[in-house]
């Protein structure tokens, strides 16, 4: 039988008998909290243990207006979640000798050949020549020295003058465009020198469109979304799925949650039409089911249904560290945790965070969504809430630690 109907079988047959066997109500309480707490208006959570589906649960409402109920099919801003998919894309090019993970990025994209690097304090700023080129690899692992104002906020004024300051980069018509920008701008720091979370990943959208002649859109439909049955992920929704996207909020008062000032942030770029700029970084939409989907394929080594995403010598390049001894400096904060090709990944002492097995491999989106794959385990765990900012970081790292507790009880 075909893998995913299989899979979906096992949503409706083997969830029931295995909610019977194991109580989750510890992951319904730390959702509820929330929810009383006016922390969220709703959630959606999936765990998948050996390919079984123990918990598929959607909490509170999609659009607290219209009293809409969350649904394990509501569509999500995923965000930085985007970034594993766009990843992988770029692997399956490595894979296929297309480009080479140690090609400087400057024999694509000339003009980063020019760029310099940020040197000395933001009120005396000194540009230095680049110690040797960005390549891909640095791309990937966040160590190109492109960033973002969030990450730099001392130099918030230089990613304002460069016109790269805007979330998610909607004020380009295309990425070729933005990258043209991202290749002016000074580098925050020498190529490979630290980790530095920001506008990498849509430099490898661009150079994905540049090597392929496709969009980003098409080329992840045809070579990921379709292969692996993805049905409900998109950067821009049609017409007749646009009424399952949630709604986003923020916090207005302790007691009250409030729909996004779309004049501040358009949150429904989802429904844009005829764009053909599609943000690497963080544009995707998505369900659980379908992320996991995705993950599913990634911890089966990369093939499923039949169906090669991914070789497993690839799929094993993505979840291993690729930072050494450097510090994980993320949102100016040390992580435990070390990175991969795209995903971070658990380290001894990052295991303190969620009780992940090392070598467990994850991520969020800006939006409070996240996903947690333990090989050692077989375990997939993928929580989406709907809010901004990014505050509920911990309760999402909860979930996880809440459910390797239950699983590790059988």
């Amino acid at each position: 039988m075909n893998t995913f109907k299989l899979l979906a079988l096992l949503f409706v047959a083997t969830s029931i008998s295995s909610l019977q066997a194991q109580d989750f109500s510890s992951i319904d309480s730390i959702i509820q909290v929330q929810i009383q707490k006016h922390n969220t208006p709703g959630a959606v959570g999936l765990i998948i243990k050996d390919g079984v589906v123990l918990y598929d649960k959607a909490f509170g409402y999609a659009n607290l207006d219209q009293k809409t109920p969350m649904s394990s099919k509501s569509i999500f801003r995923i965000a930085s979640q985007t970034k594993a998919i766009v990843s992988v894309a770029c692997l399956q090019l490595v894979q296929d000798k297309r480009i080479h993970l140690d090609d400087p990025i400057q024999k694509y994209f000339p003009s980063f050949a020019q760029q310099k690097v940020v040197s000395g304090k933001p009120d005396s700023i000194v540009l230095v020549n680049l110690d040797r080129p960005i390549t891909v690899r640095d791309l990937l692992t966040h160590q190109s020295g492109i960033s973002s104002a969030d990450e730099y906020p001392k130099y918030a004024s230089l990613f304002q003058q460069y016109g790269l300051d805007k979330s998610m980069g909607f004020n380009y018509a295309t990425l070729a465009q933005e990258v043209d920008q991202i290749a002016k701008m000074p580098l925050m720091h020498q190529p490979g020198a630290r980790f530095s979370y920001g506008l990498s990943t849509n430099v490898i959208g661009a150079l994905i469109e540049k090597v392929t002649g496709t969009s980003l859109e098409v080329y992840l439909k045809k070579n990921i979304f379709d292969p692996l049955q993805m049905e409900d992920t998109y950067f821009y929704l049609p017409e007749r799925k646009q009424n399952r996207l949630v709604e986003l909020y923020y916090k207005s008062s302790d007691t009250t949650l409030a729909t996004i000032d779309h004049a501040g942030f358009n949150a429904n770029y989802p429904f844009l039409k005829n764009s053909k700029y599609f943000s690497a970084i963080g544009g995707l939409v998505s369900t659980t089911h379908d992320y996991a989907k995705f993950l599913s394929c990634l911890l089966q080594g990369g093939t499923v249904g039949g169906k090669t995403i991914l070789t497993k010598n690839f799929v094993d390049s993505l979840t291993t560290n690729q930072l050494g001894t450097k510090i994980f400096i993320f949102g100016g904060f040390p992580s435990l945790n070390n990175f991969g090709l795209g995903v971070g990944l658990t380290s001894v002492k990052g295991q303190v965070v969620n009780n992940a097995s090392v070598g467990s491999f994850f991520w969020g989106g800006a939006f409070n969504t996240a996903y947690m794959v333990d090989p050692t385990r077989k375990l997939i765990t993928v929580f989406f809430f709907q809010r901004t900012p990014f505050a509920l970081s911990s309760i999402l790292s909860s979930l996880e630690k809440a459910t390797i507790k239950i699983v590790d009880k059988k």
